[in-house]
């Protein structure tokens, strides 16, 4: 294939957590020369880290432990050596529900908050891709209005007990409509919250710590890193990059329940690496993969043009309000989600509204 050696090598990327995803990821990303690295994580390495997590060592847990962030970026240098251009950027990801600014020291808990959207905004701007690779669903919902507000492209992973995601998320409306290409699929492919018809909210109220931690199978997080990695690099192969539409699904026979996408080098979803789905979702309880495509959802809380040009309009304000509300309306109202309810409440009823005469 027609690898762009020199394109990887000058990448910025920007990694949104140094847990095991995030280890992950980064020492894959050195095995593809890509040397300009930054992580994002305000979290400290414990002791029972580095079983799990690559890039740290029990000298890295002492002392009450190093910032993951840091340690993790010394790590990559340690690693790979010093011409490896890695930072560790200490900062909160702040979320829906989890309100700041209440407590006595409102004011400083404002301003340390407006700091770090601000520095947060900054560093998805100045990178050329993102990864999102944080715990809570909550947490991937600030960095994905960012995203799209700074149309950086965004690679999303995610863990559960047996099972696994990687997905890209579509570009904003305005990166399609100025791809030259009338032949080319410009339906905009769904993120990471397309799918719930409710606003992400505080998944960590009223669990106790063992319910708020992810219990994973030890070797999900190596193939999910893996595949995100590889999503990305054949991304950035392709013509359009994230703009790039998803294979259309192809049924094998007389089978109409099976999907089997092959690359022969004519779709339009083929890269120099092979074909772009738009997601990856596999299992370790059957060990099978599927690739789905999922639309975007015009009322999406995180994704919708509503909400990024909120965002854009409004900025540390709109962010605040959506954290500090306790059961997501605000954010429901401003991507049109409770009106679309409300008008599927209403077409519910009336399919149920049965005259007893009609019976």
């Amino acid at each position: 294939p027609s690898l762009d050696v020199e394109r990887l090598s000058q990448m910025k990327v920007l990694l949104l957590g140094a847990g095991t995803l995030g280890c992950g990821v980064a020492r894959i990303l050195l095995g593809w020369g890509i040397r300009k690295i930054t992580f994002v994580d305000s979290g400290r390495v414990s002791y029972s880290n580095p079983v799990r997590q690559s890039l740290f060592g029990l000298e890295d847990c002492k002392d009450g432990g190093k910032y993951k962030a840091v340690a993790a970026a010394e790590s990559l240098v340690a690693i790979a050596g010093p011409d490896v251009q890695s930072e560790g950027v200490v900062l909160t990801i702040h979320m829906p529900g989890h309100s700041f600014g209440g407590g006595k020291d409102g004011a400083s808990e404002v301003e340390a908050a407006r700091k770090d959207i601000t520095r947060l905004d900054k560093l998805i701007g100045d990178s050329d891709v993102v990864f999102l690779l944080t715990d809570t669903r909550e947490s991937r919902w600030l960095p994905t209005v960012m995203a799209l507000a700074r149309e950086t492209p965004l690679i999303n992973a995610a863990l559960g007990l047996d099972s696994w995601l990687v997905m890209r998320h579509g570009p904003p409306s305005s990166s399609l409509s100025s791809i030259a290409d009338s032949s080319s699929n410009k339906q905009r492919l769904g993120c990471y919250f397309c799918s719930d018809v409710v606003a992400p909210e505080n998944s960590t109220r009223d669990r106790t710590l063992d319910q708020q931690c992810t219990v994973t199978r030890p070797g999900l997080a190596s193939i999910a890193a893996g595949m995100a990695t590889e999503l990305m690099v054949a991304m950035f192969h392709h013509s359009l990059g994230h703009c790039a539409p998803a294979p259309e699904a192809k049924r094998v026979g007389s089978n109409s329940g099976a999907y089997a996408p092959v690359d022969n080098g004519t779709s339009a979803s083929s890269s120099a690496l092979g074909l772009l789905p738009h997601q990856i979702r596999g299992t370790v309880a059957t060990y099978t993969m599927m690739t789905p495509t999922v639309p975007a959802f015009s009322s999406c809380t995180a994704c919708s043009d509503l909400v990024v040009e909120e965002y854009r309009k409004e900025g540390f304000e709109f962010v605040k309000s959506v954290c500090c509300d306790k059961d997501g309306s605000h954010l429901e109202k401003v991507s049109g989600l409770a009106s679309f309810r409300e008008e599927a409440n209403k077409k519910l009823e009336e399919c149920f509204d049965w005259d007893d005469d009609e019976e």
